[in-house]
């Protein structure tokens, strides 16, 4: 694992970086005790990327940028977690007496030997970013125990699982020591972990008249992933409801309660509810990761038009910037992402929220917490003697909030927030259903952003596909219109691969559609017009609503006519 020349020699052969840079970076590993590979990282003088293709040739290596259907997780039992994490290794697969692992530098000259002490095998090596190294530790680690032939696999904990409570028939203080019983923990445990492995939105546990189904929401879709058998459920929901602090005695009226889960040395919080169904107590789980990194405003998935209509908004110095679609659009993300471009150290930014989704740098973030008196209408209150210049109301939901942020935004603040209505036309027309006075709007709102999300096509598997294979009166308008702007578009779709787990979908995109007021939409707001109306001249003036923010990103080939026609009224 010893190159015969040094990486100061290969910089100089490859001409990557300037003479100057690089007697630097030397003088620094030097005196500050640090290697001369970290500093180029570190400083991005050149790529992480093109710095291991340019060196894997020199230590005999390969270089290669990994993903999930390139490990064989099965592997991961030859290197213990704890020495992977440490030494930034992942096994990828094994081929007879040969383990190939992945490395993130080559510069570690003891670690290949370490690992074949370890497992007892011949080593190869492939170098990769170390982004992708550590993106793939949860794939690798997270299912071991679900997977594998040892007594901590899932079948073997529902066995164990049943095993106690045929020993042991009572109540619910039986309930409540199940719950504590190692089998039922490490279910529960496994079922949160692989929620946030394959980052769901949501955990549901819901009864049925003969077993415990477990779905998870993932990029807006439900999955269904395991059934413990019926005689579980009541440990299971008794597990859930003891970690978020809730009456386990209670299974008849609703509940709501919060448990935080350390995963990979990062908090996460859940928000838990249970309901009463015909067949059992059902929970909800929605995975809250404070720590998770926010989009950033280009990357939210706007048009070059859309980008900077919303630049434009939210550089303003007071008024009210409102966010609008169905619950899991993405608005809090958006606001998220606007707080953050505007946010520099003269601006004193505050946010009410229910829950705080995200910790953000910069910005002084209060929760919402009913049982000391905190809601969103005390919050602002208290929020607008603490000199804000920016403020966010996590959501108007009646009048008085609605009117206490107009307020703010008539003093001189700017405020951002959401509303729940199915487009950027329709925010108006419910403000005024709640009782806000159409002058005040006139006064305060600079616009309105409509927002949607629609899963993206994998790009492993994408592959273009005939208009003639949809048949749904809705996919067949789109194709309609697609074929309107462009009579050459092709139509794009992802066949299914192990990259995408066979759905042909990866990641999610947003649409898009942002209503400014201008004179002409501040006088059908006075003449208290509909929201069609609304939406009707908004058009004429320029706005581009979100069927065709769609249609542009079905021409493009980052989505499907089945996701625009799922997510939208078209």
């Amino acid at each position: 694992m010893v190159s015969t020349i040094s990486l100061e020699e290969i910089l100089k052969e490859s001409n990557l970086i300037r003479m100057s840079e690089l007697m630097a970076i030397v003088d620094e590993a030097a005196k500050f005790d640090k290697t001369i590979f970290d500093l180029i990282i570190e400083k991005k003088l050149i790529g992480e990327v093109e710095l291991l293709s340019l060196l894997a040739p020199y230590f005999g290596f390969v270089f290669e940028e990994l993903d999930k259907a390139t490990v064989d997780y099965r592997v991961s039992r030859f290197i213990p977690e704890s020495f992977a994490r440490a030494n930034m290794v992942i096994p990828m697969f094994q081929l007879g007496e040969y383990l190939t692992v992945a490395i993130s530098t080559p510069f570690n000259n003891d670690l290949v030997e370490e690992i074949e002490l370890l497992s007892k095998m011949s080593v190869n090596v492939i170098l990769s970013p170390q982004k992708n190294i550590e993106d793939l530790f949860s794939h690798c680690y997270a299912y071991r125990d679900q997977h594998s032939d040892e007594p901590t696999s899932l079948g073997n904990l529902f066995e164990m699982g049943m095993k106690l409570i045929d020993e042991r028939r009572g109540g619910e203080e039986e309930n409540l020591d199940l719950a504590h019983e190692a089998p039922i923990a490490k279910l529960v445990d496994s079922v949160i972990n692989q929620a946030i492995t394959e980052h769901a939105s949501d955990i549901h546990i819901e009864p049925e008249e003969t077993d415990l189904k477990i779905r998870f929401r993932i990029d807006g879709l439900m999955k269904e992933i395991m059934a413990p058998p019926k005689k579980l459920e009541s440990a299971i929901i008794s597990r859930i409801k003891i970690l978020a602090n809730l009456d386990i005695t209670e299974t008849r009226k609703p509940q709501d309660g919060r448990l935080t889960v350390t995963y990979k040395d990062k908090d996460i919080d859940f928000r838990v509810s249970t309901v009463r169904t015909i067949s059992g107590e059902k929970i909800v789980m929605r995975v809250l990761d404070k720590s998770g990194a926010f989009v950033s405003l280009d990357k939210l998935g706007l048009s070059m038009f859309n980008l900077k209509g919303l630049q434009t908004l939210i550089s303003s110095t007071s008024g009210i910037i409102i966010v609008c679609g169905p619950t899991g659009s993405g608005k809090t993300s958006t606001l998220y992402s606007a707080l953050s471009y505007i946010n520099t150290p003269d601006k004193n930014i505050i946010t009410i929220e229910d829950p705080v989704e995200f910790n953000l740098d910069g910005i002084n973030q209060i929760p919402v917490n009913h049982k000391i008196g905190v809601d969103f209408i005390t919050g602002l209150k208290a929020i607008l003697r603490q000199d804000p210049d920016i403020i966010m109301v996590g959501e108007v939901r009646d009048y008085e909030t609605a009117n206490i942020a107009i307020q703010a935004a008539l003093t001189g603040h700017l405020v951002f927030t959401t509303l729940h209505t199915r487009n950027a036309s329709g925010a108006i027309t419910r403000l005024t259903d709640m009782g806000v006075q159409p002058f005040l709007l006139n006064s305060s709102v600079l616009g309105v952003l409509g927002q949607r999300l629609a899963r993206g096509i994998c790009q492993n598997c994408k592959e273009v596909v005939s208009p003639d294979i949809y048949k749904s009166i809705k996919q067949m308008e789109l194709i309609k219109d697609v074929l309107q702007k462009n009579k050459d578009a092709k139509f794009f779709k992802g066949a299914g691969c192990k990259f995408c787990d066979g759905t042909g979908y990866k990641g999610r995109t947003g649409i898009f559609e942002i209503l400014v007021l201008n004179e002409e939409i501040r006088e059908l707001i006075v003449s208290k017009a509909s929201s069609e109306k609304i939406q009707r001249v908004a058009v004429e003036m320029g706005m581009v609503i979100m069927k065709d923010d769609g249609i542009h990103k079905i021409m493009n080939g980052l989505t499907t006519v089945e996701e625009i026609a799922r997510i939208l009224d078209v």
